[in-house]
């Protein structure tokens, strides 16, 4: 799920933004109405509220259309069972600690 998407918002989106695109959609998709979509919706609006927040997010996931093959490589390690190509699981946790090496020094 690409909480970008979801929201309707660009990457370079600001927390205004996001908030706003967040609060429409709530409007359209009550809880109390619509729970599946209402998850779907907090679970977006948690991993964009902030630009940290969405900083981290763009790291960790490699959005596709900025490094394709990256990310399709990645997608294999979420196929079910057989359909996963061996090293799949290694190549992501890979792909993850690079992400998490990465975030560490822009801390810094």
């Amino acid at each position: 799920m690409n909480p970008f998407l979801v929201l309707d918002v660009p990457v370079d989106t600001t927390d205004e933004e996001v908030r706003a695109a967040y609060q429409n959609l709530l409007r359209r998709y009550p809880p109390e109405h619509r729970p599946r979509e209402f998850q779907v919706i907090q679970e977006a609006y948690q991993a964009t509220r902030t630009a940290a927040d969405r900083r981290h997010w763009l790291l960790f996931h490699l959005p596709s259309e900025r490094i394709g093959p990256l990310r399709a490589l990645e997608d294999f390690a979420r196929l079910p069972g057989k359909m996963k190509p061996p090293g799949a699981d290694a190549f992501r946790t890979f792909l993850h600690g690079c992400a998490n090496a990465a975030l560490r020094e822009q801390s810094k």
